[in-house]
């Protein structure tokens, strides 16, 4: 099928609805309680703005009665409940989280400002990206008439670790004093966001149906007039994406890109290769084979691999093919510009940006290997330890050795095993002195110790 050029953008863009009235809106609990999620967030939007106003006028008053008394005299400015400020939903990718925001934004005629948390998950980072952002007005607001404003957050639940311990407070702070309602998004429940679940509502956000999401597949298919997919076919799709109406939308248009004289089954089989199989030929040949950038794309480009998916695994296999130290912090390096990269590419719709995001984590991780051996032997390949639903696959002791490191610091299991480990592993592996050091400090016997050498 070909494709005209208003469709070079993802279908998830094409279809995004633009009004709350066209979508399909998921289940949405607050507690235990279902609640219209369109509705409840369409009235926290006004209530704002209402609330905001009476505050906003009271604090002019205050303010001129400070300008005029004593400091002891002074009186406080009033400060709007975090509460009324921002909302939060949590719900997996693809469930039309963000969509919702726009949908709302767009019926309210408001401007909507976004950022994406796991791009400034430190204090200083979120501190410069969204102080002007939840202030009053722009300078250009107070030359033409504005649209009020409605701030989205996304992947609030990417500040994570050591180091970002004063992002969270720091986003509180700002809660109670933005000039403009505050809609957070995360994917799943993180321990280190609690003192601000304590703070602000949270709505649960669940998958679409398999029957709902096969309507709207039903309505892709005959506006795409894609003539070789049955329902039975869509419905194989539906499950394969499990929730994820956006993996969907984006199956349909790699279905439509492909050759129409393939099977169906044939070409949803290719987009479903995410196989154990495929996947340990493709990590071994991307550390031992390639040797150049060139090769390493050339290795990517034959795999139907998602590229979330290989980012998961290239980042848990790193530390099996290259062993030097410095080469591990090139490699890491690599990989965060790669992470820096995405964001900008899911922030703006900036697509063209993909190939430098494979380049960085897959070319520039495994090209960070500069001793190679030409007879190394075999390497182990591992599945990633961490998925983005939050499951683990941990032995006893990695078990033990998480609890006791969560016993000293207020974080989640995905920081353990996804940063806080490696990054004791290098410690350790740099003196038996630190080895003895972190042993005593987080009461490790033998076999935890044994998970640090």
């Amino acid at each position: 099928m070909t494709i005209d050029s208003n469709d070079k953008a993802p279908w998830v863009e094409k279809y995004r609805p633009k009004s709350i009235k066209e979508m399909a809106l998921p289940i949405a609990k607050v507690g235990r309680q279902k609640v219209n999620i369109a509705e409840e967030l369409r009235q926290f939007i006004l209530n704002f703005f209402k609330e905001k106003s009476k505050i906003n006028e009271a604090n002019k008053n205050i303010r001129a009665y400070n300008r005029t008394h004593l400091e002891k005299e002074q009186k406080e400015e009033l400060k709007l409940a975090p509460e009324k400020a921002a909302v939060l939903l949590e719900g997996p990718p693809g469930v039309g989280k963000t969509t919702i925001a726009y949908a709302l934004a767009n019926d309210l005629n408001m401007e909507i400002i976004e950022t994406n948390a796991s791009d400034t998950r430190t204090k200083a980072a979120l501190e410069t990206k969204l102080r002007e952002t939840t202030k009053s007005r722009g300078i250009m607001d107070f030359v033409v008439e504005s649209k009020k404003k409605l701030i989205l957050i996304d992947e609030i639940d990417g500040i994570y670790g050591v180091t970002d311990r004063g992002a969270v407070p720091t986003i509180i702070k700002l809660i109670e004093n933005t000039q403009f309602p505050i809609i957070m998004c995360s994917n799943e429940y993180k321990q280190n966001l609690q003192s601000l679940y304590n703070k602000i509502r949270k709505f649960e956000v669940d998958s679409l149906s398999n029957d709902e999401m096969l309507r709207i597949a039903r309505k892709i298919v005959a506006k795409e007039k894609i003539s070789n997919l049955s329902v039975n076919d869509l419905n194989l799709i539906i499950n394969k994406n499990s929730g994820d109406l956006r993996g969907v939308i984006n199956d349909l248009q790699g279905i439509s890109q492909g050759s129409s004289e393939k099977d169906s089954r044939e070409l949803i089989s290719k987009l479903n290769r995410d196989n154990t199989e495929e996947i340990f030929v493709l990590i071994r040949d991307l550390f031992q084979k390639a040797n150049s950038l060139k090769e390493a794309r050339e290795i990517t480009n034959k795999s139907n691999v998602d590229y979330n998916f290989l980012y998961k695994w290239i980042n848990e296999n790193l530390t099996s093919f290259i062993r030097s130290n410095s080469e591990i912090t090139e490699a890491y390096e690599n990989l965060s510009s790669a992470d820096e990269i995405f964001g900008r590419i899911r922030k703006n719709q900036y697509w063209s940006l993909l190939p430098y995001f494979y380049d960085l984590f897959a070319g520039g991780v495994v090209l960070s290997r500069k001793n190679r051996s030409p007879d190394e032997g075999y390497r182990r390949v591992v599945f990633p330890r961490y998925t983005s639903s939050g499951f683990f696959s941990l032995s006893a002791n990695e078990k033990s050795i998480v609890e006791k490191i969560q016993k000293k610091y207020n974080i989640s299991d995905i920081e353990v095993v996804q940063d806080f480990i490696p990054f004791l592993r290098l410690l350790c592996n740099s003196s038996r002195k630190h080895l003895g050091n972190v042993s005593n400090w987080f009461e490790l016997d033998a076999k935890e110790k044994k998970i640090l050498k």
